[in-house]
């Protein structure tokens, strides 16, 4: 057996868990169906994907985090996180100051999106240089 079998083996068997955990619970078929490709996708592209070094030998634990990624990861938290502050910042002068009102729940829910948008741009824009 090949050392990356054992991987993707495990990568299968977190697939067949997930979806027999949605069926279980009650979701619809096809909910179930995509709650078990899901982290099988992920398990196939985590590889060639260029966040993680892959080291064979390991087995099921193949993918490491090295430094290059790790530095990545911190400079696009950090991008994220000041651009977070900023339309916080923003919010907090707008419904404070211009226009005094309670923020409204969407506004922040479009702020915490802001966060995950600006860390995956941020993100592969940094693997591409």
């Amino acid at each position: 057996m090949n050392a990356m079998s054992r991987y993707y083996l495990l990568g299968a068997l977190i697939g067949v868990v997930f979806g027999g955990l949605f069926a279980l619970a009650g979701m619809p078929w096809w909910v179930a169906i995509l709650a078990g490709i899901v982290p099988f996708a992920w398990f196939l592209w985590a590889p060639r994907s260029g966040r993680y070094v892959v080291r064979p030998e390991l087995g099921a634990t193949a993918l490491r985090s090295d430094e290059r990624t790790q530095v990545i990861n911190d400079k696009a938290a950090r991008n994220a996180g000041m651009v977070t502050m900023l339309a916080t910042a923003g919010v907090v002068i707008y419904f404070g100051f211009i226009a005094p009102a309670n923020v409204p729940v969407a506004i922040l829910n479009f702020v915490i999106l802001l966060y995950f948008l600006v860390y995956w741009v941020s993100d592969i824009r940094l693997r591409r240089l």
